[in-house]
């Protein structure tokens, strides 16, 4: 596949011309951010997190993961987030205002982004 690159920053519409494939693709400040596909063990412990935090969680709250989340300019996936009572029942993203919680699980091509990037968004 090949997509043309934007001349300024990457924007929201620049995600959906990106291939459906098991990247991560999330855009930061304008810029793009891709990492690799998780392997079953990451998959299997976020699973574990979103049934603990929705076990956990007030009757009209929720648990998921991934969740597309706007940030200003940023379009990320948090592997877990805490859904506040009337976020949209089903969304593709999500506002931070409809978030109370996000739960990244770390990996070695991740860990810049997770802990320098992602916090101040």
């Amino acid at each position: 596949m090949r997509v043309t690159l934007p001349s300024g920053p990457w924007t929201e519409a620049h995600l959906s011309v990106l291939p459906a494939d098991d990247n991560g693709w999330e855009i930061v400040d304008g810029g793009l951010h891709v990492s690799p596909p998780h392997d079953d063990g990451h998959r299997a412990l976020v699973d574990t997190i979103v049934g603990l935090l929705g076990s956990a969680a007030p009757p009209s709250w929720r648990a998921l993961g991934p969740v597309g989340l706007r940030a200003g300019g940023s379009f990320v996936r948090p592997d877990v987030a805490v859904l506040r009572p009337g976020a949209p029942p089903s969304a593709d993203w999500v506002d931070p205002s409809d978030v109370a919680l996000v739960v990244e699980v770390e990996t070695p091509h991740s860990r810049r982004v997770d802990r320098c990037l992602k916090p101040g968004l």
